[in-house]
């Protein structure tokens, strides 16, 4: 397994994510390493209760990882799971997973936090110790920035049975006040060059997302949102010091933070498409249309086309999606399809961006 890669985009690994990892070029495949965020079963608002129960919730990761993306790795987090719950066999879920992961040939790495439960760490030490791929370590910029974090990973390493080398740190700022940047830039720098650890681990990533949190404030049919967290990244790497580790690029995708959790019978979304550009994303918008109309796509492809930043048919699969919906080459689709489309164009722009960074 060969670590790091460049970039590292958080996927909630919905049928919409791993279409967009599926539909990459080898090349783009082969330059990111997927951070895999296994979220809870949907709830059934009507039957008050989760539509599926865990096992069966989980029960095809291991196929669907196999057929998606194959043999490449990939990062795992089951951070989000009630912690309380196991499998009907007893097996804790991070377990279950990375048994049906080696079963399908894919090599993971476990994820893991410094206030987990022994149950967790005890899972990554056990699939550490089986896989030997080491493990990851998910924590805050006030986790890094605290006097003791190196004292705080010794400890981790020490229960976790996995050598510093073996480990890949990840700064997960979520959504920070991006304004004003400076001072932020200037925090995480001093992070990134206090702990001694950043000098020995496998990788450091800073992880983080501007992305809106929703649609409904959009004024405009079309509106542009600065990428704060690609911007904030390049402004880290100019600041940092000479011989100070450099941070691989990562971010939530095309994606905020949170997302909608409430009763669909009453959520009301409106057909959207998301597109990538130089710093910032264009988001096109049919306020008001129909909850499950797919009409509206072909003109909102339109409206990205004639933005003056589109990048052609020919840059993305997703790119390509949005050029044939247009004309009607391509299907209106659903928000599934919107959802790889614009992940899978937003990834191979990324690493676009990476490869012009000095």
């Amino acid at each position: 397994m060969q670590l790091p890669k460049p970039y590292v985009p958080l996927l909630r690994w919905r049928q919409g994510e791993y279409e967009a990892l599926f539909r990459l070029a080898p090349p783009q495949k082969d330059a990111i390493l997927p951070l895999i965020e296994i979220l809870k079963p949907d709830y059934d608002f009507e039957l008050r209760k989760p539509k599926r129960d865990l096992d069966e919730h989980l029960k095809l990761f291991g196929k669907r990882l196999g057929a998606k993306w194959k043999s490449r790795p990939a990062l795992v987090d089951t951070g989000r799971l009630d912690s309380a719950q196991l499998m009907a066999d007893g097996r804790h879920p991070l377990t279950f997973i990375f048994d049906q992961a080696r079963a399908a040939g894919a090599p993971l790495i476990p994820v893991t936090g410094l206030g987990r439960d022994t149950a967790y760490q005890a899972a990554v030490s056990t699939i550490g110790m089986k896989d030997g791929r080491g493990a990851a370590l998910r924590c805050s910029l006030a986790d890094a920035l605290d006097p003791d974090f190196d004292k705080h990973i010794q400890t981790l390493l020490e229960n976790i049975k996995i050598h510093w080398t073996m480990l890949d740190i990840i700064i997960d700022l979520e959504t920070p006040a991006f304004d004003p940047m400076p001072q932020l830039i200037n925090i995480i720098v001093a992070a990134l060059t206090g702990a001694t650890i950043f000098n020995f681990c496998r990788s450091v990533t800073l992880l983080s997302t501007s992305f809106p949190d929703t649609l409904s404030n959009m004024a405009n049919p079309i509106q542009r949102f600065v990428r704060h967290e690609w911007v904030l990244f390049k402004g880290v790497i100019a600041a940092l010091p000479s011989g100070a580790r450099r941070p691989i690029f990562g971010d939530y995708g095309i994606a905020a933070i949170s997302f909608a959790e409430g009763d669909m019978r009453f959520m009301r979304g409106s057909p959207n498409v998301r597109y990538t550009t130089d710093d910032a994303w264009i988001i096109a918008r049919a306020k008001g249309a129909k909850r499950g109309s797919n009409l509206p796509y072909p003109a909102l492809c339109g409206l990205v086309t004639s933005s003056g930043s589109y990048l052609g048919a020919h840059f993305s699969a997703g790119s390509a999606y949005i050029a044939d919906c247009q004309t009607g080459a391509a299907t209106r689709g659903n928000p599934t399809t919107w959802k790889w489309v614009a992940t899978n164009h937003h990834i191979t722009k990324v690493l676009d961006d990476l490869s012009r960074l000095p």
